[in-house]
Formats: structure tokens, sequence, C-alpha cells
């Protein structure tokens, strides 16, 4: 009980946070209104759906991304500014204060998906049930890691704008991963590689079944599961490395 109080106030310090709300949640529901619905090519078919379920997983990713970065970075942050030392004279140990972050994390990347998730069921996107609890399960779950990309940032560089550079690079990597836009099929060569292709391949697989839009004809190719998984894991193991390496020399420092 202790663990769930401490993270439902700071759950609560969240809803006191327009800007990360707004970026998190607010934005990629914009986004996915303009290319999921605004177009006028959403009710074309797709996999198991259609052009706008295809476009709202994207985007839902994306904003699950935003809130897990966000979050893990300023947990950062506020330790190394003082807050930590604070958490201290409280009675929460460190296995129930890691529980509570993590918790934090986790629901701030459950909100931002399931408002879009919200949205996109309000405005017809379409694909069968079980796509819908499997794609929203994926994204949450392709989401969470990401929050190490923003602990990273925020240990090397411990200050307010790590965060914000952190979550700005994340559209970089939303674009090479081919979650906002079809990239040409030369580019995807490319993209194939990058952190956010793997969740996002993933999250899309219950709808697409591995099909990967491209900008040109033929329009959909398609890629092995194995890819996406290979991917994934790959790039969660680098970057909890990362951390525990950041980790290890501040420590050294100390």
């Amino acid at each position: 009980m202790t663990t769930l109080r401490f993270a439902l106030h700071d759950l609560r310090r969240l809803s006191r946070d327009g800007a990360m709300l707004f970026f998190s949640m607010g934005l990629p529901v914009v986004f996915y209104l303009v290319f999921g619905q605004a177009m006028g090519f959403g009710d074309e078919s797709v996999g198991r759906g259609d052009v706008s379920a295809y476009i709202m997983i994207g985007m839902a990713l994306y904003a699950g991304v935003t809130g897990a970065v966000a979050a893990a970075g300023q947990v950062v942050v506020e330790s190394t500014t003082g807050w930590g030392r604070q958490l201290a004279l409280t009675p929460l140990t460190h296995a129930q204060l890691v529980a509570s972050r993590l918790l934090g994390i986790t629901i701030r990347a459950v909100l931002p998906v399931a408002a879009v998730f919200t949205v996109g069921a309000v405005t017809g996107a379409s694909m069968p049930a079980v796509a819908w609890a499997a794609s929203f399960l994926l994204c949450v779950v392709g989401a969470v890691p990401f929050g190490f990309y923003g602990m990273a940032w925020s240990q090397a560089w411990p200050t307010e704008t790590s965060v914000s550079i952190a979550g700005t690079s994340v559209v970089v990597l939303a674009f090479l991963g081919n979650l906002f836009m079809p990239l040409p099929e030369t580019m995807m060569t490319v993209g194939r590689f990058s952190p956010m292709y793997g969740a996002v391949s993933l999250a899309r697989w219950p709808l697409s079944e591995g099909y990967q839009s491209v900008s040109y004809e033929p329009w959909l190719v398609h890629d092995p599961l194995w890819w996406a998984v290979v991917n994934f894991l790959v790039w969660t193991a680098v970057l909890v490395a990362v951390v525990l390496a950041l980790h290890s020399r501040e420590k050294g420092r100390r």
C-alpha cells in the first residue's frame, strides 16, 4: 500500500504538468486525427482492418513512448537535484521506491495509449476485437522499455533540458521506425535497424500481420516477425546496458 500511495502521489503531480500531458496525450491524438481521419483514405483495407487502425496504432505507440521517456527522465533529474535524498528520509525502502517508479512509468505509458485508442474507436477505426486488445497491450509493452532511453539522456545530462531533448529526439526515432508516415523502401533498409522499428512492427502485427506501408509501389512490403522481435530485444538490451554503464560511471565519480 505504501508503494501504491507513493505512485498515486507521483501521478497527481502529473495531472498538474500541462506540457507533458499535451505532448504525450494531446499531440498524438491530433496526429491521429490529421493523418488517420482527415486524409480521406482511412477506410482503405490494410491486413485485418483499415488504414485508420494502422495509423492509430503507430500514434498510440508514439504517445506511450513519449510518456515513458518523460517520466523516466524526470525521475533521474529529481534524484540528481536532491529529491532522492528527501525520499531517503521517508519509510520507503529502495525496493518500494523502484517498484513505485516502474509503476508510475508504466501508467504514464498506458494513459496516452488509451487516449489514442479511445479516439480511434470513437472515430471508427476498424479491426477485430482480438487485434484491438493485442495491439493495445503490445503498444504498452513496446513503450515501457523506452523509459531506459529517457533515463540514459538524463543520466548523461542531469538537467531539465535533457528531458526535453529526449522527448524531441523520439520524433526522429518515430520517423525512422516507419511510425508516422510511409518511408521509401530504400529508407526502410535503414529504418529496420532503428530503435522504434521493432516496437511498432510488433504493435501492428495483430492488424497487419507483418505488412509495412511504404511510400512507393508496391505500397506494402512484408517483414518477417523475427525481424521485429530481434530488433525490440536487442535495442531493449542496449538501452538497459547504457543506463547501467552510466549509473556505474556516476557511482565511480562519487
